[in-house]
């Protein structure tokens, strides 16, 4: 059974909640820190950390909030017992010019020795495959052409035959709005079989080739081959082929970020979520969670957009970016990182990894950057089949992820063991790891859901317009700073 609250206007909640929020912080003795700023910035991620670093440095008083107990946002870092594995953003590609200033500024370490990615075995339906088979296997329902590309290159193969522009920025002009459809119907329109559809689903980093636009494909892949991968014959992730040129935080992706927060003259409120922003005249108030409200000349909601849906605006925002709020779209992405007891692969003769489209679907088994041993092993499940995960505990999970791998093949019984994971989609203040568009977002409000409402500025890798990965969330929090700085 649901139960209803109450419907009330906003002013009517927002204002009973701040008359109310001064009882609150001191009957619980919340208050911490200034009560009024100049900029407050919300989330305590990349995007949220870059704004509040340039702020800072131009004099102003920033106070960064941060719904969750930890600063990084979609860097995290898993640590059990000596191993270490990325659950969230990992690489920092070459031309991150942002990421990799930020990382000298903090003597945060950067190396290029990362685990390296083994050749793939293929599992369709239950049936597994050689690569140098596939184009010939009965398993192979793709048609013509197709069926020489193999499964773990289906998609990027394809969509890049197909790119209609290089230029990273012109995924927004008009002329390439037509491709602002579902990738799905783009590969019908192109004749591509229904079977490539989906066995080119499995490698999506977002919900399924029906509901994400081509478009936003087409953006991601024109910024990947400026970074350097230009290459469709192979796999941009996992397989043997990962790209030596990428770098690593030593330490772990989120020694960036603590870094980056641990520099800020005001500490992170973390456990703050915000739950309502009035602007009135030439302040900013934000309610937060337990009671408090701070009062800024400035707010960057740097916030994903998944969290910003639940917070009350006053006045509301421009339709647009109302639409886009409420639209978000977020893919969700579960890993299991394991510790590999036993080399499973010298048994039974056959590759490391695993591609599948079983429901764990990929399993990379990686070398050690040190050693070269094989030693662990990231099953990695994106979009709706990570999504399918997520009704089960962890421990259900872990279980019926070994279960299934021993099951396709019975040599990886007992080689395994679990130490760490997690599931983006059961994040409660994000929902997921990426932001992508469904088909239509592009058109209907791209071009506004970054635009400053008022004296409120957005951030995070849901604005990027010209880079992708952890120098996206820097470049929107760089813009959304030097919006305010132009205004003082």
């Amino acid at each position: 059974m649901t139960l209803r609250q109450p419907i009330l206007s906003r002013r009517s909640v927002v204002g009973g909640m701040l008359a109310v929020a001064p009882l609150l912080a001191a009957a619980r003795g919340w208050a911490a820190g200034p009560q009024t700023v100049d900029v407050v910035v919300v989330g305590a991620g990349l995007a949220g950390l870059n704004a509040a670093a340039m702020l800072e440095e131009q004099g102003l008083v920033v106070q960064v909030v941060e719904a969750s107990d930890r600063v990084g946002g979609r860097l995290r870092t898993g640590r059990a017992e000596g191993y270490q594995a990325e659950l969230g953003g990992s690489e920092v590609g070459g031309l991150y010019g942002r990421v990799r200033d930020a990382c000298a500024r903090h003597k945060v370490g950067l190396t290029t020795k990362g685990a390296k990615g083994t050749d793939f075995l293929i599992n369709v339906d239950g049936t597994s495959v050689l690569p140098a088979d596939w184009a010939k296997s009965p398993v192979n329902q793709t048609r013509g052409k197709e069926r020489d590309f193999l499964p773990y290159i289906l998609q990027n193969r394809l969509m890049h035959d197909w790119l209609p522009f290089k230029q990273t920025n012109a995924w927004i002009q008009p002329e390439n709005l037509q491709y602002d459809i579902s990738a799905a119907a783009l590969m019908r329109s192109k004749g591509v079989s229904e079977a490539a559809i989906r066995l080119a689903d499995m490698d999506l980093n977002g919900a399924s080739l029906e509901g994400v636009s081509a478009l936003s494909i087409f953006r991601d892949m024109a910024r990947a081959q400026v970074e350097g991968f230009t290459d469709p014959n192979k796999p941009q992730y996992g397989g043997a082929s990962l790209a030596s040129e990428r770098s690593y935080i030593v330490g772990g992706s989120d020694m960036l970020p603590r870094a980056m927060a641990a520099a800020l003259k005001l500490p992170v409120r973390l456990s703050s979520p915000v739950i309502a922003i009035d602007q009135a005249g030439d302040q900013v108030k934000t309610l937060l969670g337990n009671g408090d409200v701070l009062t800024s000349r400035f707010l960057v909601m740097a916030a994903p957009f998944s969290a910003v849906s639940r917070i009350r605006f006053t006045p509301g925002l421009p339709d647009a970016q109302a639409d886009a709020i409420a639209g978000a779209r977020y893919s969700a992405t579960t890993q299991f990182h394991f510790k590999i007891k036993k080399p499973y692969w010298e048994k039974d003769g056959l590759p490391p990894s695993i591609w599948s489209n079983a429901s764990f679907e990929r399993a990379f088994a990686l070398k050690h950057p040190e050693t070269g041993e094989i030693d662990s092993m990231i099953v990695w499940v994106n979009g709706d089949g990570a999504t399918r995960w997520d009704d089960r505990d962890t421990a259900k999970q872990v279980e019926l992820v070994l279960a299934e791998l021993a099951r396709i093949r019975p040599s990886m019984a007992g080689a395994l063991e679990y130490k760490v994971g997690y599931s983006w989609g059961r994040n409660p203040f994000v929902g997921g790891n990426k932001h992508f568009y469904a088909p239509g977002q592009v058109t209907r409000f791209a071009m506004e859901m970054g635009k400053p409402a008022g004296r409120v500025h957005f951030a995070g890798e849901h604005l990027r317009r010209l880079e992708h990965g952890m120098e996206s969330a820097m470049e929107t929090g760089e813009a959304a700073a030097l919006e305010i700085l132009e205004k003082i």
